[in-house]
């Protein structure tokens, strides 16, 4: 049972998070069709963290607005969902070859895992206890943060510049430490002729 006061939020989570994952669809199809197989494997596996982490936080949402309805078990099986769709992702970039971030792809989605994995503990807490306003308050700043990972995967999905505060620091730290290349020595000036 969700408190009252929450149901505004999740009435308006509910509504943002249909609205991106209908964005998301639009930009999926229209993204750069690509013949380079590694590059498509990165921009699906991209759609996928992104509809994953919309599709948890319109599930919570629209869940904690039924009345009466508990969100502990929904939440847990939403969460559930999401890792699995994480470890599925992961053992896609890992099979891939030639991938070009795959590193940096593999953190990203270690990184949503563990937020799953939180949800899920989250979760544990709110069914144990379903009129726990600290639970509800975890869950509904949950399902902010899987607005931003959607929105963020949807960016790059179209092609956008990565420009995250991270990535610009270390390219910034980068190109300031790569090697100038000196001008070397100076010709000789010759005097003019008389």
């Amino acid at each position: 049972m969700v408190p009252d006061t929450f149901t505004a939020f999740f009435a308006a989570s509910a509504g943002v998070a249909g609205a991106l994952i209908g964005l998301l669809f639009v930009a999926i199809s229209v993204a750069p069709a690509l013949a380079d197989v590694e590059r498509r494997l990165e921009l699906d596996v991209r759609a996928g963290v992104a509809f994953s982490a919309l599709t948890d936080a319109l599930v919570v949402s629209l869940i904690a607005l039924i009345p009466g309805v508990s969100l502990g078990v929904p939440a847990l099986v939403a969460a559930c969902a999401g890792f699995a769709s994480c470890l599925g992702l992961g053992m896609v970039l890992m099979r891939g070859t030639g991938v070009v971030n795959r590193g940096r792809q593999l953190r990203l989605l270690g990184a949503q895992s563990l937020v799953f994995v939180y949800q899920f503990l989250v979760a544990l807490q709110l069914r144990g206890d379903p009129h726990d306003q600290s639970a509800v308050r975890t869950l509904a700043i949950l399902t902010v943060v899987f607005f931003l990972v959607g929105i963020a995967r949807a960016w790059q999905l179209i092609g956008a510049r990565d420009t995250g505060l991270l990535r610009t620091v270390g390219q910034a730290i980068r190109e300031r430490s790569a090697p100038t290349e000196s001008p070397g020595p100076m010709p000789p000036v010759e005097p003019p002729a008389p």
